[in-house]
């Protein structure tokens, strides 16, 4: 029987410079396509591409006062790493993985007065090989 993950069992890494305890993660895969319609057709004629692109975001609150805290790798020279996004935390069922090389293309900060502030690292994929994916399909 198959089991549906939920939110709480998710979790996300993110390469060193790029801290905070995360609480959300998005990711979205892409092929880019291509109209081939000719004259005399009456509907589109699409071609997706080879090529897969991840594009995404993950976010949290940000540590203060603690060596190696900061969520401001953006500002190294070398703004990227391994992202691993995961659904389901072990067990029953196994961790679901997606894991790719990434480039950081914006940090967002959120404050507002009354509730916590927030940190959000925006990332592109950077993997020629493309991702790795782990999917538990086990029964």
């Amino acid at each position: 029987m198959s089991t549906l993950l939920i939110g709480s069992d998710g979790d996300a890494s993110l390469p060193t410079g790029y801290k905070a305890v995360l609480n959300t993660f998005s990711a979205t895969l892409t092929r880019s396509t291509q109209v081939l319609t000719g004259f005399g057709d009456t509907g589109h004629r699409r071609r997706a591409s080879g090529v897969l692109d991840i594009t995404g975001s993950a976010g949290g609150t940000p540590y203060h006062n603690a060596s190696g805290s900061s969520p401001m790798g953006i500002t190294a020279a070398a703004t990227g790493g391994t992202v691993t996004l995961t659904l389901g935390k072990g067990g029953t069922p196994a961790d679901s993985t997606l894991a790719f090389e990434a480039v950081f293309s914006s940090v967002a900060f959120s404050s507002t007065q009354d509730a916590t502030q927030t940190v959000t690292f925006n990332f592109e994929m950077n993997d020629s090989d493309g991702p790795t994916v782990a999917w538990d399909e086990t029964a």
